[in-house]
């Protein structure tokens, strides 16, 4: 009988043994991760949008990661979004005052490299500027439609999400 038992209990204590380890892990390492990723959205906040200053707001839409309102009157929408990869780009849409669009980023793209990274090009992303709906994006990149929808509906999010506000607070 003890025979039967001794390879279970083995097994259970070097499982609550890997599991706190893990849990230590996590602990340790939460604030420098966490802190990476605030500094690599500034960094994209900054490289699409300009040097000034970039404060998160409360208020988030659904389907939305994170909103910012840059110095100069922007709202800017993070957003996650399934392209052929899922969540495969987090993108930044930023939007002027009168909802359109003033600029488009890519924070991170796991998309399949030389296809579906194409839709982070600047002469693709740049061609989003100015568009009030979706009427006006580019055309999907061929042979990356999958990434190109994503961007799209990702774009279409931070648009929505943009007038339903200024409808809300209007």
């Amino acid at each position: 009988m003890m025979q039967k038992i001794l390879p279970t209990a083995v097994l259970t204590l070097v499982c609550a043994v890997v599991c706190a380890l893990l849990a230590l892990a996590h602990m340790v390492t939460r604030d420098r991760i966490e802190a990476a990723e605030i500094e690599k959205v500034q960094k994209s906040l900054a490289s699409v949008f300009g040097e000034q200053t970039y404060t998160a707001l409360d208020t988030v839409p659904e389907g939305v990661t994170a909103v910012y309102r840059s110095s100069d009157g922007l709202t800017i929408y993070d957003i996650t979004a399934d392209g052929y990869a899922r969540g495969g780009l987090r993108v930044l849409t930023g939007l002027s005052p009168d909802g359109r669009i003033a600029g488009v980023g890519i924070v991170s793209c796991g998309e399949t490299a030389g296809i579906g990274t194409r839709v982070t090009e600047e002469s693709y992303l740049s061609r989003f500027t100015g568009a009030a709906d979706e009427a006006a994006y580019p055309d999907a990149i061929s042979g990356a439609t999958f990434s190109s929808g994503g961007l799209h509906r990702a774009v279409a999010l931070a648009q929505a999400s943009y007038a339903k506000e200024e409808h809300d607070n209007g």
